[in-house]
């Protein structure tokens, strides 16, 4: 069962912004989470980011900002460890649309699959851990509607809450096993995940079938594909 915990506090404006990063500049580590709509927009981008530190979490709401230049002396500081689940995915959204830098991570499920946990999922190594229930339903919701319910800000919150705890106890599993220095090589390379380190398909090379096609068929079907993502951009 989750304990009720205070309720975080929301960033969006200019002041709140320049509060919360004098603020985390003075911690050592600081959890760090995003959400994105992926689900619901044609072009993805950032619609909130997560902070915790001891004793306060923060929503900062990147979609009533416009210019979020103050948290790169946050992320790019190697004074400050920054702890996620799952960086990669995060990574890639922030560089994406604002063009930060990463040093000095901790990454939690990097942490979990070096010590061969078999579930990596936030949810359950929280339930493990510490006994506290995550509803997974909400990773589908959409995070670019304003105002957000209450339940998604909770949702939300939780995300990175319990972070800087996990991270402290897989720290300690990783010393005692002789993978720490490990851990901390993968950590490091992933700083500097990019969008271009994988080579991408066009859009008709990833429809199931199209081998079966002769040269004009996947030509017709390529056509298609682009007057698509052209519809679509559109709408």
């Amino acid at each position: 069962m989750t304990p009720a915990l205070p309720t975080p506090i929301w960033v969006d404006t200019v002041n709140g912004l320049r509060q919360l990063c004098a603020t985390l500049l003075h911690h050592p580590r600081v959890a760090l989470d995003t959400e994105a709509n992926s689900l619901y927009a044609f072009r993805e981008q950032v619609c909130l980011i997560q902070f915790s530190i001891p004793g306060a979490d923060y929503l900062l709401d990147p979609l009533a900002l416009h210019d979020l230049t103050p948290l790169g002396d946050i992320f790019s500081n190697p004074d400050i460890e920054k702890v996620f689940h799952a960086a990669e995915y995060d990574l890639l959204g922030l560089q994406r649309d604002y063009g930060f830098t990463f040093t000095h991570i901790f990454d939690t499920m990097l942490a979990a699959r070096i010590l061969g946990y078999k579930q990596l999922g936030l949810g359950h190594l929280l339930a493990e851990k510490f006994q506290v229930e995550i509803d997974k339903r909400f990773q589908k919701a959409d995070w670019g509607a304003r105002p957000l319910p209450a339940s998604l800000i909770d949702y939300a919150r939780l995300d990175t809450h319990y972070l800087l705890k996990l991270r402290d106890a897989l720290e300690q599993e990783l010393r005692e096993r002789g993978r720490l220095e490990l851990a901390r090589e993968d950590f490091q390379r992933s700083c500097y995940v990019t969008n271009g380190s994988k080579p991408v398909k066009e859009r008709w090379e990833r429809i199931d079938g199209q081998q079966d096609l002769t040269p004009r068929g996947r030509t017709i079907l390529n056509e298609l594909c682009l007057s698509r993502e052209k519809l679509a951009e559109r709408l």
